[in-house]
């Protein structure tokens, strides 16, 4: 357990389900304490409000499950939209990949995977070409997300059908994965970031 005075996110080393917060707390420039481990030891499930991984700390505050916790970082710092029915909108975008998306590259049917991506990384591509940004006016959480969505399905190469995602295909997700990355703390982030399978 960590016992830093900044927050904590504890997973694997992989980049999975804890890459949207910790690009997240890079984007946002927040310190924090990227604790890796290998697997769940007995005293570490012990700690896990559902004996899994992710899970971040944030003083005496205990959080589980990605996507929550991206909310959370999200919420604390102003990154949520600008109003509640922008906050409710991101969080559209960010349960569609969660409970849509990386389902169904974990266990892949071709055509329905290619479906799916056109179906939602198409209304992404419209809807960034139309205003620029997912939601509102600004950057928001669903930008990230769908761009680290985007860049990890890539990652996870062709058994997850990353061919379908290609540049030519979605020019402005291209375009915010370059955003994104032209961040200094994202930047350093990736730079420093191991190489992994997952």
């Amino acid at each position: 357990m960590s016992t830093s005075s900044v927050p904590s996110l504890t997973y694997f080393q992989g980049r999975g389900l804890g890459q949207f917060s910790r690009v997240l707390l890079s984007y946002l420039g927040i310190p924090y304490e990227n604790i890796t481990v290998t697997e769940i030891s007995d005293a570490l499930r012990a700690t896990l409000p559902y004996g899994q991984l992710p899970i971040y700390r944030d003083g005496d505050f205990v959080l589980t499950q990605s996507s929550t916790i991206a909310r959370y970082i999200a919420k604390k710092h102003n990154f949520m939209g600008k109003n509640l029915e922008e906050e409710f909108l991101v969080d559209q975008i960010v349960t569609a990949i969660h409970a849509d998306i990386f389902p169904a590259f974990n266990n892949p049917v071709p055509e329905k995977l290619q479906k799916l991506y056109e179906k939602y990384f198409g209304s992404f591509e419209k809807k960034l070409q139309e205003t620029g940004f997912l939601v509102g006016s600004s950057v928001t959480l669903a930008d990230l997300y769908v761009y680290v969505g985007f860049d990890y399905i890539r990652f996870r190469g062709e058994a997850a059908l990353s061919s379908e995602l290609s540049d030519e295909k979605y020019p402005k997700i291209a375009e915010l994965k370059k955003f994104f990355e032209s961040n200094e703390g994202v930047a350093k982030y990736i730079k420093e970031r191991p190489e992994t399978k997952f």
